[in-house]
């Protein structure tokens, strides 16, 4: 019988900022729509937490390398922010264009996580840049990011700068439904011939991993795709770190899994280099 979870993704949209991460992650929404043939979606925030901040009387931008101080006020930053979004329509448009798909642009004002929950209820796939990179050098998941991790009504997709998306694909697989849906994203993304996909089987026993990589491999057959398979042999981060240590891939899929809590998904992210596609 054939499995009928739908996991066609007609829309991605993608929020812009202009950081390059989120650059990255643009590059990316336009390949990902190249390759599934769907229509892509820009969204440029004006931060008014930024323009509430500009208005007040001590508000001071620093400016490095030099490290001065000016004053800066609410009209100031009103023409950063418009500058901004004019600069987002142009790469979108030139993302697009490269890629022969259909763009839409649009700006928004309000908080940035909010609004872009919101823009995500309307597509299918969110692409967000991982996080600005903070002094220490060390990339961490941002506020908006996190946010979107945890709370998007749709599957979302996660960059950094210099991450791309190449083969193998890497998905974890607990045999709950998420995990089939993950696993069916994984073949869209993967070509037809040869073996370009690794599936990680979440669970402790080997015995348990025999039964999962049949369930997979029955699946997988339907979508005339094959696969590796390795046991992760645990549930938190440490092992899933442990699992992909030796198997680098160029995206990894993770499932909305009852086996993961939110706090393990979360540290493994913040430990990964790669393209993080959450699926829900």
């Amino acid at each position: 019988m054939t499995d009928k979870i739908d996991v066609a993704i007609r829309r991605i949209l993608v929020a812009i900022d202009g950081s390059n991460h989120s650059l990255a992650a643009l590059d990316a929404a336009a390949e990902l729509a190249a390759r599934l043939h769907a229509d892509l979606a820009g969204l440029f925030v004006e931060d008014i937490d930024l323009l509430r901040w500009a208005g007040l009387p001590f508000a001071r931008e620093l400016r490095y390398p030099t490290v001065s101080d000016h004053p800066v006020d609410e009209c100031a930053m009103e023409r950063q922010l418009r500058a901004l979004a004019s600069q987002a329509r142009r790469a979108l448009e030139e993302a697009a264009a490269r890629r022969q798909v259909q763009c839409t642009f649009r700006v928004v004002r309000g908080r940035v996580a909010p609004k872009v929950l919101e823009a995500a209820k309307e597509a299918d796939l969110l692409t967000l840049g991982f996080a600005s990179r903070p002094v220490s050098g060390r990339v961490k998941l941002g506020s908006t990011a996190r946010e979107a991790a945890e709370k998007a009504p749709r599957s979302v997709l996660l960059l950094q700068t210099g991450s791309t998306l190449h083969h193998p694909v890497v998905a974890i697989f607990d045999g709950y439904e998420p995990s089939r849906r993950a696993l069916k994203v994984a073949t869209s993304l993967t070509p037809a011939q040869g073996v370009s996909l690794t599936v990680l089987l979440l669970c402790e026993s080997p015995a348990r991993a025999q039964t999962l990589q049949q369930e997979a491999q029955d699946l997988l057959r339907l979508l005339e795709r094959t696969a590796r398979f390795h046991l992760v042999g645990g549930y938190t981060a440490q092992h899933l770190l442990a699992a992909l240590t030796s198997r680098r891939g160029g995206m990894l899929i993770i499932p909305n899994s009852p086996l993961l809590p939110p706090h393990e998904v979360q540290r493994l992210v913040d430990e990964l280099h790669c393209p993080v596609l959450l699926v829900r």
